[in-house]
């Protein structure tokens, strides 16, 4: 089994929140899971720290990232200040063409939301907004950002309750766009993720476990 896939097996229970934030990653332990040698472990585990999920410690091996409320409510500040500028950007670049796929595509993450693939059709309808402005390290930061707040938000269940309204905002995004409203496309993606980071505050303790 290569590092890639004990990498790609261990962020899906990240994201599914079967692993939780703080959980410790044993090598030993994972490598005998996986029926592999401690290396291919070793490298899975340095990609999953290099996207920002874990963090390897010396002396004390690697465990699922655990913040505090602090510090998940500064990877929200990070996330509005970018996919609201990218939104920004992105608007005068935005065709007819461009708009139909944006819908299609936001239809289509409607449907997704009521399973266990909700956040890849999140993202997708949040990655169409944004891909027009075709800045791509911009993109991808975002991406990091939004899988680590992702963690919180599967350990923490956070998402099924407000599933209505987040699908409405999805909605009035778009909506705004079709009628060249640029600005206040840009207001409600920032009210859509301020209010995202206010319902997963209030649900994390005070100090991570």
């Amino acid at each position: 089994m290569t590092p890639q896939a004990i990498a790609a097996a261990l962020r899906a229970e990240l994201m599914a929140g079967t692993l939780r934030p703080g959980d410790e990653l044993p090598q030993v332990a994972l490598a005998e899971r996986f029926g592999v040698s401690r290396i291919p472990v070793r490298d899975a585990l340095r990609i999953l720290a290099g996207e920002g999920l874990v963090e390897i410690e010396a002396n004390r091996g690697a465990h699922a990232i655990s913040l505090t409320p602090g510090e998940v409510r500064e990877l929200y500040d990070l996330r509005i200040l970018l996919e609201c500028d990218a939104l920004r950007r992105a608007t005068p670049l935005l065709t007819p063409g461009l708009l139909a796929d944006i819908e299609r595509i936001r239809r289509k993450s409607d449907l997704d939301a009521a399973g266990p693939d909700w956040a890849e059709g999140d993202w997708e309808f949040h990655r169409a907004l944004y891909l027009p402005a075709a800045r791509p390290r911009h993109l991808a930061l975002i991406e990091s950002l939004r899988r680590a707040c992702r963690l919180f938000v599967a350990a923490h269940a956070t998402m099924p309750a407000k599933r209505p309204l987040w699908l409405a905002e999805h909605r009035e995004i778009v909506a705004h766009l079709r009628r060249g409203e640029a600005e206040q496309a840009v207001d409600m993606l920032r009210d859509h993720l301020e209010a995202a980071a206010t319902h997963l505050l209030r649900q994390m303790p005070a100090r991570p476990r």
